[in-house]
Formats: C-alpha cells, sequence, structure tokens
C-alpha cells in the first residue's frame, strides 16, 4: 500500500489552501499576550489584597477575643478581592495575622484538652451559624484549625 498523496493544483503544486502557519502562530501569540497580562493583572490585585489587608487584621487582633479574630477573618474571606485559591489558602495566615495581636493563652488553655484530630471544629462552625459546606474548603473550618495550630505552637504562629 502507497501513501496518500496530497492533492495537486492543476500546475502540481501542493494545494496549500487553509490557514497559514503565519496567521496560526499569530493567532497563538495574540492568545498568549492577552492571557499573560490577565495572570499578571490578576496577580497583582491578590498582592495588593494581601499587602493591605493583613496589616488591618493585626489591628483588629488588638481589641478582638479569639471568636472575635473568627469573624473579622470570615469577613476578610467574604471580601476576598484576590484570587480564590490564594483567598482558601489565606485563611490561616489571616487568623496569624489576628491572633498574634494579643495574647490569647485563657482560650489556649480551654483548647488544651481538644482532641488532635481537630473534628471539633466543624461542631464551632455550626454552632457559630456558619456551617461547612463542604468539609476540604470551609473557611470558617480553616480559622478554627489555625488557631488550634497557634495554640499547640506556644501563640508563636501557625503551621501552614
Amino acid at each position: 500500500m502507497s501513501a496518500p498523496t496530497p492533492p495537486e493544483t492543476s500546475e502540481g503544486d501542493v494545494d496549500t489552501s487553509g490557514p497559514s502557519l503565519r496567521l496560526v502562530f499569530g493567532i497563538i501569540g495574540v492568545l498568549v499576550v492577552c492571557l499573560g497580562i490577565t495572570a499578571y493583572w490578576r496577580y497583582t490585585v491578590s498582592e495588593n489584597w494581601f499587602a493591605t489587608s493583613l496589616p488591618k487584621l493585626s489591628e483588629t487582633g488588638e481589641h478582638v477575643d479569639t471568636e472575635g479574630c473568627v469573624d473579622a477573618v470570615l469577613r476578610w474571606y467574604d471580601n476576598c478581592a484576590a484570587n480564590k485559591a490564594l483567598c482558601d489558602n489565606g485563611v490561616p495566615r489571616a487568623m496569624t495575622h489576628c491572633l498574634m495581636a494579643a495574647d490569647r493563652a485563657p482560650t489556649c488553655e480551654e483548647l488544651g484538652d481538644r482532641p488532635a484530630k481537630a473534628q471539633w471544629v466543624f461542631k464551632s462552625c455550626l454552632d457559630r451559624g456558619t456551617p461547612c459546606k463542604s468539609r476540604k474548603k470551609c473557611a470558617c473550618a480553616n480559622a478554627y484549625r489555625a488557631l488550634d495550630s497557634f495554640c499547640r505552637h506556644d501563640q508563636k504562629g501557625v503551621a501552614l
């Protein structure tokens, strides 16, 4: 069996109908540039959000109790202008900023007898009226997990 041959024109040249490679690569190039600009814009919006909002959470943390920090972080999350994945992953960082602004020893003493499995976070969210729709991506549960981690690390930070 012989390989199929491309159709020929009347002069014997190969048929080159369809878009040229220049056009195809030009369109791909324009798309790459547009997507790059969009990605950079989203990055700068996200970067600016974290740079301006986290210091405000530190200020808030000076004046509120632990539950006030959870409230502040959930408001922060609801208004988050960054990329969704960054907002989801930023909850522990936001809680750290709020919690480190004041001594949380009384709350940490209360949490000291909690089980390490930390399933209590879902009940805490339900009790406060912010139940988790998904156990994997729940800002409230992440806030309480950050609080637990903060206390287990002697109020020095949160294991990210």
